[in-house]
Order: structure tokens, then C-alpha cells, then sequence
């Protein structure tokens, strides 16, 4: 259940990507949550968000970008994709607040752990989605628990991911954990990584980007 949240972007039947910013998202897919997410974060004024359905496609994306990846942003006459090109740009472009370390070992830390977040746990969620009920998705599932598991090390008593201001991965955490339930995944029963959970689900961006 969504808890009311304050953010400036606002959902569009019909996207204008070259007059200002859209974010073309897939519905239920976890690296167009991430995107959400980070544009909630940074209440962009007049940012569009324009959701897509499985199988469903749009005249102004496939102009755009006619492989017809999602996420895919239009940002005036700039077009991007995949995800993580698409969350570090707008932390570039938008500031405010900041999202990634100014200190350039911390930013390459980080920038570790958003890959081993995309190859280990969204591919995990990937597979399950692709065959909910196939062996392979089984598999997928115990992976998430354990993936999810060795990473309460990143999390501390009520600080943010690897002891920094809230940042991508956080974002990317939080994406993970809003679908868990519609995975059929169980959280680890881990304290420190349920309070974690907590923490992040309950910002209003994140309760925006789901509601």
C-alpha cells in the first residue's frame, strides 16, 4: 500500500519529449522503477512519466528510440537508455539532491555496486518475471534472498547504502524491495536489513514513484 507522497512529476497520457523532460517506463519492470524512483527524487518540474504496459508500445518512443528499450529518457533533444545511463544523467543534470558522492573514490565505489546490483539482482527479478513458475525462477528467487542477505553489510543501524547520503543504490534497494512481495520473494529475516528496508520504503519519493 502506498503512503502518500510529494513529488512535481506527473503522469501523461500523451508525452511531449521534446518540450521538457518524459520518462518512458515499462509498468512492472525493475530498472523503469529505479528510473522512477531517481526522477522522484529530484522533482524535476513538468517531468512527465508516460507507463507502458507489457506489450504495449508508444508512436513517440519508437521515434525516439526504436529499439524501444525502456527506460528511455527525452530530455529535450537528448534521448538515453538503458537505466543506468538514464539515473546517472539525471544526477548530472539535476543536481539537487545529489545522488552520487562528489569524492571520486567513493563515486567509483559506488558505480561497482550499481553493476553488481544490475548483473546479480535485477537479472535475478528479470528471470523471474520472464517464467514465474519454471524451475529457473525458483532458483531466481532463493539467488534474490541470498543476494539481499549478504548485502546487509552495506547497510548501517540508520544510515543510508555504504555509510553515504541517500544515493542510486539506494534507489535501486528500494525498487528491489517494493517488488519482492509481487515476486513471491520473502524478505531475509535479517533485523538490520528489515529496518533498512523500512527506511527506504518510507521516503516520499519512493512512495510517489509507486503510487
Amino acid at each position: 500500500m502506498a503512503l502518500p507522497g510529494k513529488s512535481r512529476y506527473v503522469m501523461e497520457g500523451k508525452p511531449a519529449p521534446r518540450a521538457g523532460l518524459t520518462l518512458f517506463c515499462a509498468r512492472d519492470e525493475l530498472p523503469s522503477l529505479w528510473a522512477r524512483i531517481v526522477l522522484a527524487e529530484k522533482e524535476v518540474d513538468g517531468a512527465r512519466v508516460q507507463l507502458l504496459g507489457a506489450q504495449q508500445t508508444h508512436p513517440d518512443l519508437l521515434l525516439l528510440n526504436p529499439t524501444g528499450q525502456l527506460p528511455t529518457l527525452a530530455d529535450r533533444d537528448t534521448v538515453l537508455y538503458p537505466a543506468r545511463v538514464v539515473v546517472e544523467y539525471l544526477d548530472e543534470r539535476y543536481p539537487h539532491p545529489k545522488l552520487m558522492p562528489v569524492d571520486p573514490a567513493a563515486r567509483a565505489r559506488l558505480r561497482m555496486l550499481l553493476g553488481h546490483i544490475e548483473q546479480e539482482l535485477f537479472s535475478a527479478v528479470a528471470q523471474i518475471r520472464s517464467a514465474p513458475k519454471s524451475p529457473e525462477a525458483k532458483q531466481a528467487r532463493k539467488a534474490l534472498q541470498d543476494a539481499l542477505l549478504a548485502s546487509r553489510r552495506l547497510f548501517g543501524a540508520r544510515g543510508w547504502c555504504m555509510g553515504l547520503d541517500f544515493n542510486l543504490a539506494d534507489c535501486a534497494f528500494a525498487a528491489i524491495f517494493a517488488s519482492l512481495s509481487a515476486l513471491g520473494v520473502k524478505p531475509p529475516a535479517d533485523a538490520g536489513l528489515l529496518a533498512y528496508a523500512q527506511r527506504v520504503l518510507a521516503r516520499a519519493a519512493v512512495q510517489s514513484a509507486l503510487s
